[in-house]
């Protein structure tokens, strides 16, 4: 809307066609809506499902095979090419689906970041889901809350907004109501909010001027809409060990390549030997399932009320050994209630009601619940809202701020200015020199004041949450008349005090409780909810030094009146002793805090959108028993990644080994074909590699320490139990090569059967080390017993195509009864083998 910052305010509701008082009717928004459309930017998209699609062909080693597929079929191998394409084919549907799935999984949880804003609709105060805003809403924003659309303000109360994601502005532009009469450029215009920004300090009521594209973030909606993928640091350090062993690899499959052509093989055969080993052998795969096994935990985290904002969140949760969490509406209800009030009970619920933003709404009580218990109180006493607002209206206020600790507003009471503050009881108490007792104002003596603190300490120590009322006949908040105390209960959620227990006493998880209350209540609390350790408050915080904070914050586990700037100085603390943090916050201030933790969690439901965009995970219900679960969920991902990943290195490794000491044993006769490489690598192995991901979590999975959940997939021992045991298959495998060498196709029959089976009885041990029954993951018994069955089809099946059957294409022989009893034998002594003299030592010492 061109120059709308030049025009007065009432052309702008004429313009607008809204009333100031009454806002827009439903029917009028409505009507609005279905005309201009949602309120949403046209972002990125999912991937087409043709590209997806397209994308199982472009991995370089896929390309090679269908080029071998196409050199074999002009050379007359027609069926070693079918088979080839047909392999391709079959790898490139599964794939498909499998990204295809996630792809629309990671959009879906995109899209459930929902943000809500206040609007005034047929005169009443509602909250709406951003995208219904229309064009002439009166609109409602303040402290944390991002701006949904473009808009022209009426009013102004200490506004403050960060615009840097859309003018570079790196500090806060104060705002105004005044028309600007000149052209100036977007940065300069005081009296708009833009879409897309936030409010970083006050409030302020706008007509929305400008929805959706239209906005001037619209506009320029390529430099929001576009994503890249980033890839998680587990996958960075498996595509790091993917390029190793790559080259190794590599230079193996070439040398069996060139010692094929030396022992007379075709160069077409050669060629499509060598690149059937470097497909077997390099694990390119891994990162792509880490994504799926990620894409999946973080669904399953959803139906625990756990919105994961960023993948690799999911694969941090699980080593995290410390909870920094807010106490109001996460360790307690956030529903409060008054239950105390200290001084004249009438003229305190009155006060309390004016000097509240809170409002009732609809037959619900709408804003801070704080406030929400002050309004409640006094609409129960019998006082009326709209009573209340007419005879005392407003006209400023000095908002709340958690360094100031207190709030006030600017009301006319009998042609006279009033003022009424609330806040800490220390805070008010020190601008107040008079106090009102039983209708009698006199001067504020130490007396009163000692009486004032032990009322607050006796609520406190009743886990009651305090508030001092204060006011005064002018606009300053100075020489206050101290009115009462109100103490309001804030019960602990239901669950928190066991799921405490089960991070503190099972899972060495230490829990911290951060809050903005008075001391003695955070004590009470933490008492009764299982937090033990020392305590501290902001002001004491603020007189260490960095060097003697470093020394006591592994004790202190209860920290009071503590600013949001204090949070990040906590997280610095504890992550220089080498600890895994997570921090819960819910305002805006809390932002850089979310950000500086390892796992920044913000509040779903009384979270700031700036909290929500600065975090990792959303709760979505402010539930402490959320994180727990999220914690819990994030330890079994990783038990699921580590398994695939074991399960998949082992068998690509035992498969080169195989294939190499064959060949120079076996003077350059090869154990298995291409075409078994090939089945066994991009089909029966890949179904029992998904499986995985969907593994349930072990019994004792909270009962271990988080350090468990830090070992490095690609460090040493991990590494070094892969090669034992794959030294292992590879030792068996060969036996049964020698053992049939007489006949070669029965001989890579044997082989081909073995890998197959012996992957499989690894996928059982594997599981096996986690204490997990052989039927507790459908899938997985689905996924072997369909690499198993396809298998046998192979060998048994009498099915022919192109005039030929099974056996003939995959050049194999149907086994005896002593062959599958002989597979057998082998593969329970292997078992045995890896589970007592193997694995059992490996994990003692990985543990000690």
């Amino acid at each position: 809307m061109e120059k709308i910052y030049s025009k007065k305010i009432e052309d702008i509701v004429e313009e607008f066609q809204t009333d100031l008082l009454v806002g827009l009717t439903s029917a009028e928004a409505e009507t609005r809506l279905q005309k201009y459309g949602p309120n949403t930017l046209k972002g990125e998209k999912g991937k087409s499902a043709l590209l997806i699609l397209f994308a199982q062909f472009s991995s370089l080693l896929v390309i090679i095979l269908l080029a071998a597929s196409g050199i074999s079929l002009l050379l007359g191998e027609i069926i070693d090419a079918v088979m080839i394409m047909t392999i391709v084919v079959l790898n490139a549907i599964i794939g498909f689906i499998q990204e295809y799935k996630v792809d629309r999984t990671i959009r879906e949880l995109k899209k459930l970041v929902v943000s809500n804003t206040f609007v005034q609709r047929d005169g009443q105060l509602t909250q709406i889901p951003s995208s219904q805003l229309v064009r002439g809403d009166l609109i409602i924003l303040e402290e944390g809350q991002r701006v949904p659309a473009d808009i022209r303000l009426i009013s102004a109360i200490n506004l403050q907004t960060a615009e840097a994601s859309l003018t570079g502005e790196s500090t806060p532009v104060a705002k105004d109501i005044q028309p600007i009469y000149k052209t100036v450029i977007i940065a300069e215009q005081k009296n708009m909010l833009f879409s897309g920004t936030s409010i970083v300090a006050g409030k302020g009521t706008g007509i929305v001027i400008a929805t959706a594209m239209v906005t001037e973030i619209g506009k320029i909606a390529k430099l929001v809409s576009h994503e890249q993928e980033v890839s998680t640091p587990m996958q960075l350090k498996l595509n790091k060990l993917g390029v190793f062993i790559g080259k190794i690899v590599l230079l193996i499959a070439t040398a069996i390549g060139i010692e094929q052509l030396i022992f007379g093989q075709k160069i077409v055969n050669a060629f499509v030997s060598a690149i059937a080993l470097a497909v077997a052998a390099i694990p390119e795969g891994l990162p792509a399932v880490i994504t799926i096994s990620l894409a999946l935990g973080t669904k399953r985290l959803l139906k625990q009320k756990a919105l994961i904002r960023h993948l690799p969140s999911a694969e941090t949760l699980g080593s995290t050994d410390i909870i920094c969490v807010d106490k109001t509406g996460t360790l307690t209800e956030g529903a409060m209630e008054v239950t105390e009030i200290f001084g004249s009970k009438e003229k305190i619920l009155t006060f309390g009601f004016l000097a509240s933003n809170a409002r009732k709404s609809h037959d619900q009580i709408i804003g801070d619940p704080t406030e929400g218990a002050l309004v409640r109180a006094a609409l129960k006493s019998g006082l009326n809202q709209n009573t209340l607002l007419k005879t005392y209206p407003r006209f400023s206020e000095i908002p709340f701020s958690s360094q100031r600790k207190m709030m006030s507003v600017l009301l006319r009471s009998n042609n006279k200015n009033l003022i009424i503050s609330k806040g800490a009881t220390e805070i008010i108490l020190g601008k107040c020199t008079k106090i009102e007792a039983d209708g009698k104002i006199s001067n504020l003596t130490d007396k009163d004041r000692q009486v004032i603190l032990q009322t607050q300490n006796n609520f406190a120590n009743n886990a009651l949450r305090v508030l001092a009322i204060a006011y005064g006949m002018g606009v300053k908040e100075e020489d206050l008349i101290f009115l009462g105390l109100v103490g309001m209960i804030d019960p602990p959620r239901e669950g928190v005090k066991e799921a405490i227990n089960t991070c503190q006493k099972q899972a060495g998880i230490r829990v911290v409780m951060i809050t903005g209350d008075y001391l003695l209540t955070a004590q009470a609390i933490a008492k009764d909810i299982g937090i033990e350790g020392s305590s501290i408050t902001g002001l004491e915080l603020d007189k260490l030094s960095d060097e003697v904070f470093q020394k006591k914050v592994e004790r202190i586990n209860i920290y009071a009146r503590v600013n949001p700037e204090h949070k990040i100085r906590i997280i610095k603390a504890l992550k220089a002793h080498g600890h895994q943090v997570a921090m819960s916050g819910d305002g805006v201030n809390d932002a850089p805090a979310l950000k500086a933790a390892d796992i920044g969690i913000a509040m779903g439901i009384t979270g700031t959108d700036v909290a929500k965009e600065a975090s990792d995970m959303i709760l979505l219900d402010d539930h402490f028993t959320t994180i727990v679960e999220a914690v819990k969920e994030g330890r079994v991902i990783f038990d699921n990644i580590r398994k695939f990943v074991n399960y998949l290195l082992s068998s690509n490794l035992m498969e080169v080994m195989v294939i190499s000491m064959a060949v120079i044993l076996g003077g350059g006769h090869l154990p298995l074909l291409p075409i078994h490489l090939l089945w066994i690598n991009l089909v029966t192995d890949g179904l029992p590699a998904l499986a995985l991901g969907v593994d349930p979590p072990r019994k004792n999975i909270m009962d271990l320490p988080p350090q468990k959940f830090r070992e490095e997939i690609t460090g040493g021992s991990f590494l070094g139990s892969l090669l034992v045991i794959s030294v292992l298959l590879t030792l068996a495998i060969l036996a049964i090569f020698f053992i049939y060498q007489k006949d070669p196709v029965y001989e890579q029959t044997m082989v081909f059967s073995a890998i197959v089976f012996y992957e499989m009885l690894r996928i059982i041990a594997i599981r096996r080390e986690y204490k997990l029954p052989f039927f507790s993951n459908k899938y997985l018994i689905t996924a072997i017993a369909a690499s198993l069955i396809l298998h046998l089809m192979i060998l048994y099946l009498p099915l022919s195509i192109a005039g030929m059957n099974l056996q003939q294409l995959f050049k194999v022989a149907p086994l005896t009864f002593q062959d599958w009893a002989l597979l057998l034998g082998v593969g329970v002594l292997l078992l045995f083998v890896m589970r007592t003299l193997v694995v059992k030592p490996i994990f003692k010492s990985v543990r000690s």
